[in-house]
């Protein structure tokens, strides 16, 4: 739940900052002053938090036990998972690929919801996530809703779609 956090705060700080900029004259803050292009950032900055996470011990041994039994190979899908999570990061930033990551950040939220269902359920590792599955699956809710809404950011700049 902690990762609201970053979630709001970037959100709210960029949604913030681009309004100001715009009503200055800044035409390139025109693509960040929508709710959806906030929440695009602040995705991205949830992305990072937890891409790192997949990189640090013990925290990635923890999400190797939560990976289903029948995916081969969990520390190579963890370091994938982590490498995927910059890499949606780095798309939600960018105004002319966010569509597209906002699109493949819904497909990836959905493709790890059995790690976290496996996770709720408590596995033999003490770095595993610990979290309930009704509270992580609300969790997964917002991010998968503010990564759909992503998908009507505007793409451009001074452009409105």
């Amino acid at each position: 739940m902690i990762l609201l956090i970053p979630l709001a705060a970037v959100a709210i700080a960029v949604r913030l900052v681009a309004g100001a900029l715009a009503r200055r004259g800044r035409r390139a803050a025109e693509h960040w002053r929508s709710w959806p292009a906030a929440g695009a950032a602040g995705m991205a900055a949830v992305y990072v938090c937890t891409g790192v996470t997949h990189f640090v011990e013990p925290q990635r041994s923890g999400f190797a036990a939560i990976v289903p039994p029948m995916i081969p190979e969990p520390g190579l899908v963890v370091a994938a998972s982590g490498l995927a999570e910059f890499a949606l990061a780095a798309g939600l930033t960018v105004p002319r690929t966010r569509r597209l990551a906002a699109v493949l950040s819904a497909l990836f939220l959905i493709a790890v919801f059995p790690a976290n269902v496996i996770a709720a359920g408590g596995v033999d590792h003490p770095a595993a996530p610990t979290t309930p599955l009704l509270p992580r699956a609300l969790l997964q809710l917002v991010f998968l809703g503010v990564s759909i809404a992503a998908v009507r950011a505007p793409r451009h700049r001074g452009r409105r779609d």
